[in-house]
């Protein structure tokens, strides 16, 4: 029995569209975690207000692609030190 071509690639796009999405996922974890570290960071360095002085808001994409950049030392680093209070 000869199954019309659109079955098929309907079957083919949705296998190959789930491991995509759970990459996805993967990122949006990783991108949240920077988002927030980065806020954290410039609150720190910055003063709490660091949002409404142009120059440190103008550092915060810089400090998430740096997160990012660097995602798995930094959460290595993070819990190593928890792990030794």
């Amino acid at each position: 029995m000869k199954q019309p071509p659109g079955i098929l690639l309907v079957t083919l796009f949705c296998a190959l569209s789930l491991p995509l999405n759970a990459v996805e996922t993967k990122l949006t974890e990783e991108k949240t975690y920077c988002l927030r570290w980065a806020d954290r960071f410039l609150s720190i360095k910055d003063g709490a207000n660091y949002r409404e002085n142009k120059i440190s808001a103008a550092k915060f994409p810089m400090y998430v692609e740096l997160c990012l950049e660097h995602y798995v030392e930094l959460r290595n680093m993070y819990k190593k030190n928890n792990l030794n209070k």
